[in-house]
């Protein structure tokens, strides 16, 4: 759903063997779908032209925002998503995670083991992601300070 925009849409589909989907079919509830998500999710199917520009912005943008992640000194796990799973420098991801929540960035962060130095970092649009790596950057100067 991410890759056609549609990920407040909650719309999915699923491909198999006849037997598998008759399966399925017997545990789904019987209206799941609204008649809207339906005509969203068939028009967005549509427009492969569409899908595959904004695939492409994404990966561009993530290239991008990773590079000037590490430029920052934060360690990203290599990703095929449309988010980034990045070390924070010196390892305070919590302290960085409220930081940026005090300035109106939202990322996301887990106090779980092997999880707790990382912010998962949604790829933004440029602007939005300017933002949050000039939040980065002014956290950075406060630190070294």
């Amino acid at each position: 759903s991410k890759s056609y925009s549609l990920a407040g849409i909650r719309l999915g589909f699923a491909i198999g063997p006849e037997p598998l989907i008759a399966g399925l079919a017997k545990v789904k509830d019987s209206y799941n779908i609204d008649a809207v998500r339906i005509e969203v999710g068939a028009a967005a199917i549509e427009d492969q032209a569409y899908t595959r520009a904004t695939v492409e912005k994404v990966k561009a943008e993530r290239a991008r925002l990773a590079d000037r992640l590490a430029a920052l000194g934060f360690a990203c796990i290599p990703s095929e998503a449309n988010f980034l799973l990045a070390r924070v420098p010196g390892g305070d991801a919590k302290g960085c995670y409220e930081r940026l929540k005090a300035r109106g960035i939202l990322v996301r962060y887990w106090n779980q083991p092997r999880l707790a130095d990382k912010l998962r970092i949604t790829v933004g649009t440029p602007d939005e992601d300017d933002a949050l790596l000039a939040a980065l950057a002014a956290r950075k100067k406060e630190t070294s300070a």
